[in-house]
């Protein structure tokens, strides 16, 4: 109020000065007019007046000019007069210019005043905004990108087919290709960077990396000789080919199973040996690995000309060769697909030969889901939806001109990054729709095969599990059988040693879920992991006790100084295991790769100890806050693994806090099962059932006989 009053008495005093002034010029004018009417009249003579005069500048505030009428031109010139010396102010006027400038100072003042009330105002609104907020409820949050997986090619130009890892409707998410100049075919077969293109090939990783890719792989089986390097450059995941699933694969069977490795030509792998055995603790010359090269498959030889692959004539020809292979050696139990242009002959060979396979699409998957929103449990809508819109690609393309230049194959696109009209050609031609008669006449021949399903063998152990958890069958996302063994309680299996009469009932679990055409046997609690040898002994589906089996595959797509946070129950559960984890998956409970935390002081917890109902929804910032705070302890964590098997129902909490790969058992469960699985977006389709989505439910002691249900512990 105060401020209005002093602002009201400053602009009148304003407008007496500006009257005041406006008087003297108007005086000073007239003055001017009288010494025109008087040529050369002494003091006051002056030039004649003429309305396009520019007057002098005022000083001060621009003054409004009074009117008046000109006065016309006297015809003759007016007398020369000497220059006068500058008048000197009257006392009057330097009265008025002293009276200006104190005005002006207390105008700057008042503007200070004004601009202070403002900001005070602004305070109080930004208040009462806060207010509102709270009231309403907290503000949306920016939803986390959907995954995306990033490819460096080489610099090597061919049509890929669907299911070949350089085409993008290959995958169920984006993915964003970079090709390194002068990375040709021939080098990556040697294993070796002359230095320039090795500058290239950390340029691509960078570049991925700077598109927002969760995880980067390679287009090219022999880029596995680069993977020591990549994982020095990358920070996110990196598996530079899919022998990188190779000891996952190995741990879930028996040592005495083979696996077959196909290959674009069986003599390429040789050279590799060394990485391959370092890299990923794959031994090429091991008799457990039975390697066949496709190179004398019909068709399959466009693959080393740069030529499309004909799919409707390869096809045959590679299922032809895997089942005279399988004859000849019948105790190969699973098969894995080295080279990235196989993936499209996956389905036909899990159809024909019903053993689960891998390729360079199912190890995608798997460093992919570890990033994604489980939208079956966890927390929701944290992650933005995929638009199911690929980014096109043109080989060359994200390159600057002078790396174009560089590239020993010409590119599809031109200056300007513009694709030129024979790719865009191309490109069209094989959009076009194809017959595929003996794709066709390959499905005719067979019957649709069942479903997958995962089987879990139970502890005798009754508690009410979460989404999320493995004994809750909503956690999956096709059908699940579980099987209790009577007697095999918790602190038996914490022992590491069952009784003769718990050895029977564990077999005949392993045996009954397998009878049930379980394609994967896994168990509902990690000290299960003591019994791996036992259980892959006895089945022929593959067998993954724990989620512990994942760890190789986590571990060597991370360079050797990062490290990956292990989370369990109770930290102190893994030391009698570690003889287990070291023989059967990899993992040394000593290496310092592996920081250990157990959730025993979570508060809520302690539920699952009790075997009680654990409420999710307060123990998740329990779960968040331990996770983070380890990190910022250890900084050069990239992954983290959640051991126990009532953990799964945090890992997006953890995923979308820490942006970081999650893996967990409901991760491993889903990528032994995806090897069986129809990939409907390449290959052969409609070759098997679809699931129902009808989760089944399961009591504890369901599926025993009357004298099996008579031995439980807990019912």
């Amino acid at each position: 109020m105060g401020m209005g009053m002093g602002m009201s008495s400053g602009d009148d005093r304003l407008d007496e000065l500006e009257m005041e002034l406006m008087q003297l010029r108007a005086m000073r004018q007239q003055e001017r007019l009288a010494g025109v009417a008087r040529p050369g009249g002494g003091a006051h003579a002056q030039r004649p007046f003429s309305p396009n005069m520019q007057l002098p500048p005022l000083h001060g505030p621009q003054l409004q000019q009074p009117h008046f009428v000109p006065v016309p031109y006297y015809s003759e010139p007016p007398s020369q007069q000497q220059p006068q010396p500058p008048a000197v102010p009257s006392k009057e006027h330097q009265d008025l210019l002293v009276a200006h400038r104190e005005l002006l100072e207390q105008m700057k003042d008042q503007e200070v005043r004004h601009t202070q009330l403002l900001k005070a105002h602004m305070d109080l609104m930004k208040t009462h905004q806060d207010l509102l907020k709270h009231r309403s409820g907290p503000e949306e949050t920016q939803k986390a990108k959907n995954p995306s997986l990033g490819v460096v090619r080489l610099d090597y130009k061919y049509p890929p087919a669907a299911g070949d890892i350089d085409c993008p409707a290959s995958f169920g998410y984006d993915v964003f290709y970079r090709v390194v100049p002068g990375l040709t075919f021939e080098m990556a077969q040697a294993g070796k960077f002359d230095e320039k293109t090795e500058r290239e090939f950390a340029g691509a990783i960078k570049y991925l990396e700077g598109r927002g890719c969760h995880a980067i792989t390679g287009d090219c089986g022999f880029m596995m000789a680069f993977q020591v390097l990549a994982r020095k450059i990358a920070t996110k995941p990196i598996f530079m080919s899919s022998m990188c699933q190779c000891p996952v694969i190995a741990a879930a069977f028996e040592p005495h199973d083979q696996i077959l490795i196909l290959t674009a030509n069986g003599k390429s792998l040789k050279p590799q040996k060394e990485v391959l055995l370092n890299s990923c603790g794959f031994d090429v010359n091991g008799e457990r690995f039975v390697i066949q090269g496709c190179q004398d498959v019909e068709g399959f030889d466009a693959v080393a000309k740069g030529e499309e692959v004909p799919i409707e004539i390869v096809q045959p020809g590679i299922v032809k060769l895997t089942k005279q292979i399988l004859k000849k050696k019948p105790s190969i139990k699973a098969i894995l697909l080295e080279c990235t242009e196989l993936p499209p002959y996956a389905d036909a060979l899990r159809a024909t030969t019903g053993l689960p396979v891998w390729d360079a699409i199912t190890g995608a998957d798997f460093y992919i889901n570890a990033h994604k929103d489980n939208v079956r449990f966890g927390i929701s809508d944290w992650q933005q939806e995929w638009d199911r819109q690929q980014e096109e690609y043109f080989f060359g393309a994200n390159l600057i001109e002078k790396d174009r230049e560089s590239l020993v194959h010409e590119a599809d696109v031109g200056r300007g990054g513009v694709v030129t009209k024979k790719a865009a050609r191309q490109a069209k031609a094989r959009a076009q729709p194809k017959t595929r008669a003996l794709v066709a006449k390959t499905k005719k021949k067979l019957a649709k095969k069942q479903a997958p399903i995962l089987g879990v063998v139970r502890l005798d152990y009754n508690y009410p599990p979460a989404v999320g958890d493995i004994d809750c069958p909503g956690s999956y996302s096709y059908d699940v059988l579980f099987r209790c063994v009577p007697g095999l309680t918790f602190e038996m299996v914490q022992m590491g040693k069952m009784t003769d009469d718990v050895h029977s009932e564990f077999v005949q679990a392993v045996q009954w879920l397998e009878r049930k055409g379980v394609c994967g046997i896994t168990g509902d609690c990690g000290f299960m992991m003591a019994f791996q040898p036992i259980a892959s002994e006895i089945a022929n589906v593959p067998v993954f006790m724990s989620s512990m089996v994942q760890s190789p595959m986590i571990s060597v797509a991370f360079d050797k100084y990062d490290k990956v946070l292990i989370l369990t129950a109770n930290s102190k559960t893994l030391e009698p295991q570690k003889e287990i984890l070291l023989s059967h998956c990899g993992f040394d409970v000593d290496d310092s790769r592996f920081v250990i935390y157990g959730c025993e002081d979570v508060p809520g917890f302690d539920a699952v100890e009790k075997a009680e109902q654990v409420d999710v929804d307060f123990v998740t910032p329990g779960i968040v806050k331990m996770a983070t705070e380890i990190i910022k302890k250890e900084p050069t964590i990239r992954a983290i693994l959640l051991e126990c098997t009532e953990l799964p129902p945090y890992a997006d909490a953890l995923r979308k806090e820490t942006g970081l790969a999650v893996f967990d058992a409901i991760t491993c469960a889903d990528f032994f099962v995806s090897a069986y699985m129809d990939n409907p977006r390449f290959g052969l389709n409609q070759w098997q059932n679809d699931w129902d989505g009808i989760a089944d439910d399961y009591e504890l002691g369901q599926n025993l006989s009357p004298e099996q249900l008579a031995k439980l512990k807990n019912r």
